[in-house]
């Protein structure tokens, strides 16, 4: 597996976190600390995943995920929580085109699990 991924999150530990994870996936990876910062990086780059946080201090992730969609509709973007999961959050998230959801207290093989299945079930979509 060979992506180009784009972690959002505001807490420099998860970002490094999931950049360490995906690298030793083979994938190339970028991190930002802010939704700004992301919505900026998207224009100027091409990513084929975004893992987004849902909470971010400057705009809510899922402003963020509806803008994402607006600008690059085939964007994989798969949203990360550290809270609960909110039904309505859920709902809006994939009313807006999120492609699946993870945990940051899962356990490492199921958050790699999960991140394969959502992109192979996104890029299946697709096609």
């Amino acid at each position: 597996m060979s992506y180009n991924v784009l972690v959002v999150d505001d807490e420099p530990v998860v970002g490094e976190l999931f950049t360490d994870l995906l690298k030793k996936e083979d994938c190339a990876v970028q991190s930002v600390l802010s939704g700004e910062e992301a919505l900026d990086i998207i224009k100027k780059e091409n990513f084929d995943i975004v893992l987004l946080d849902i909470k971010l201090p400057d705009i809510n992730g899922l402003e963020v995920l509806k803008k994402m969609k607006e600008a690059k509709p085939n964007l994989i973007v798969i949203m990360i929580t550290g809270f609960g999961y909110d039904e309505d959050l859920i709902a809006k998230s994939w009313d807006y085109g999120c492609s699946g959801y993870i945990g940051k207290n899962m356990p490492i093989a199921q958050i790699m699990s999960n991140f394969r299945l959502f992109v192979k079930a996104a890029k299946e979509k697709k096609e």
